[in-house]
């Protein structure tokens, strides 16, 4: 087999392959033997059709097909008759292609980077970790304590703050009334509907009109008068549990409050040692990029690229919007840089793992992977 080499940079190169006329007409008798049954040609019975018939109508479909059939052939074998290790599938820059004859193949593809190691070792790097005092450990508390609050019942009439739960029938000046079931408010006296609605029980019904400014930005109401019809049919108040040892008894198995609070401030801790850690490795790779440019492949950005595609398109559909209306290339542009850090960093890590030696046991690797799934919630 005849093949050259071209380098075009460090991480492209392309192959310009000697086809022998054997493999060549060999291929050509394979497609087109594939081809004559399925094509209708007036004049001749399926399959029947002569050769340079079916040359003279699918000519150029032909060849492509043959192109195509042998660039797959053959690439992974004359990479390495040249010794060249491609991370990604060829693609057929031109293709000299006829029976008979010796034909030529021009493949273009990318290779892995050669990485030139910065030092990496001895680095004088600060870890820089959230302090968690005593006012971190209550601000903390005094989120659980709003998390575990109740929407409870309201004996009595309607007051500032309570949640109302009514249906009502909306009748602006001049146009059709509307009905709306099961609206829900958090009363507020300043605006005047709700004003309305204070000192009103549940099951009551009440008809009021309230004149709408005539600077008000709804054209449609603005300097009218709207009258209405309400009917209350649920009212509740949030109601907050108090920060005591009951509180944390009912949050889970502590003996009181103090017990709790020892339990938020580990958390808390061993939440901030990891932030601090893993904020510490992103600036150590961060550095280590900087100190060692080095050019990675195309095809490797562009997979990384598909996977933010995929992730982003899963994630959208759960969200009821179409993908297919996503502007796929305006995103991929989007996170062209991060994916290329992606790429680079990946690179640098195999590298450094290589200079060490670094080896990593089946067990180890099986471990990992039933952490992700039980921390995603994996079944299978």
């Amino acid at each position: 087999m005849q093949v050259s080499l071209t380098h075009h940079s460090t991480t492209r190169k392309s192959l310009e392959v000697v086809v022998p006329a054997t493999t060549v007409s060999a291929e050509f008798g394979r497609v087109i033997a594939r081809l004559a049954p399925k094509v209708r040609i007036p004049g001749f019975r399926p399959g029947k059709a002569p050769k340079d018939v079916l040359m003279g109508r699918f000519g150029r479909e032909i060849e492509a097909e043959v192109a195509e059939n042998l660039a797959k052939q053959l690439f992974w074998e004359a990479a390495a008759h040249v010794a060249v290790q491609p991370v990604s599938q060829p693609a057929l820059e031109s293709a000299e292609l006829k029976e008979g004859a010796d034909g030529r193949l021009k493949l273009h593809f990318d290779v892995a980077p050669h990485v030139e190691l910065p030092a990496y070792k001895g680095l004088n790097l600060t870890k820089k970790k959230r302090r968690i005092d005593a006012e971190t450990i209550q601000e903390h508390l005094e989120g659980l304590r709003q998390q575990a609050a109740r929407f409870v019942p309201v004996e009595g009439a309607a007051a500032p703050g309570h949640f109302a739960t009514f249906d009502v029938k909306v009748k602006p000046q001049g146009m059709k009334a509307q009905t709306f079931k099961d609206q829900v408010v958090q009363l507020v006296e300043s605006r005047p509907f709700d004003a309305q609605l204070l000192g009103m029980t549940v099951e009551g019904e009440k008809r009021f009109t309230l004149d709408v400014p005539a600077e008000d930005p709804n054209r449609s109401l603005a300097g009218k008068t709207v009258s209405y019809e309400v009917k209350l049919k649920d009212l509740r108040e949030r109601r907050v549990p108090e920060l005591d040892d009951a509180f944390a008894k009912d949050l889970g198995d502590y003996a009181d409050l103090e017990a709790l609070r020892a339990h938020v401030a580990k958390e808390l801790e061993e939440a901030a040692e990891r932030d601090a850690v893993a904020r510490l490795q992103t600036t150590i790779l961060d550095h280590l990029l900087e100190a060692a440019p080095f050019e990675v492949p195309a095809s490797m950005v562009a997979l990384q690229l598909d996977d933010y595609c995929n992730e982003f398109a899963q994630v959208m559909a759960r969200q009821g919007v179409d993908p297919r209306k996503i502007n796929w290339g305006a995103y991929r542009q989007s996170r062209l840089n991060e994916a290329e850090r992606a790429v680079r960093s990946g690179y640098l890590l195999q590298a450094i793992g290589n200079a060490e030696d670094i080896q990593v046991s089946d067990d180890e690797i099986d471990t990992e992977i039933r952490n992700l799934m039980a921390e995603h919630k994996i079944q299978q």
